[in-house]
């Protein structure tokens, strides 16, 4: 095995951390999904709630934006918890010297 100095093992890790920047976004391009009908339904209440302040490009990007949020909830969702899961601290309301 070659022993690697402390210059190319620097230039190395440099190139490694800065390659994304210079590959860009490598990942296969999806095809937009129609937005669910509940996204749909939440925006048109919003826009019966405020007829004035959106543009239907507004509109458009809103259900966009509820149909994204929704989808990362169902992703969230399907995580599988145990009873040994714990979270990382514990909450507790501070009541006073006793």
């Amino acid at each position: 095995m070659d022993a690697l100095s402390r210059r190319a093992f620097a230039e190395q890790l440099a190139l490694t951390v800065a390659a994304p920047w210079f590959l860009g976004d490598i990942r296969p391009e999806q095809q937009p999904q129609e937005p669910t009908a509940l996204a749909k339904a939440l925006a048109e209440t919003i826009r019966l709630r405020y007829p004035d302040r959106f543009t239907p490009d507004d509109l458009t990007m809103l259900i966009r934006s509820i149909d994204s949020r929704l989808r990362q909830i169902e992703r969230l969702y399907q995580v599988a918890l145990t009873n040994a899961d714990e979270p990382d601290f514990v909450y507790s309301v501070y009541r006073g010297a006793d």
